[in-house]
């Protein structure tokens, strides 16, 4: 994949506007769904729900590139 693929001179979303994605997004303070994750310390899978069994849980998405 070439960066010129990926990188997009403009955002286009699709066919929702911006307000509805801005308002049916999950709020700051909804708890994620619970989904495997890797345990980076044994690289093992573990349910994100037993993750928040230990305590306060941030889950942080994004893209490197």
């Amino acid at each position: 994949m070439k960066p010129e693929d990926y990188n997009y001179s403009v955002w286009n979303p699709g066919s929702e506007s911006f307000e509805d994605f801005a308002t049916k997004a999950p709020q700051v303070t909804s708890r994620a769904p619970s989904f495997p994750v890797e345990d980076l310390t044994t690289g093992e899978a573990v349910q994100l729900k037993d993750i928040w069994r230990k305590g306060v849980t941030i889950v942080e998405f994004g893209s490197f590139t």
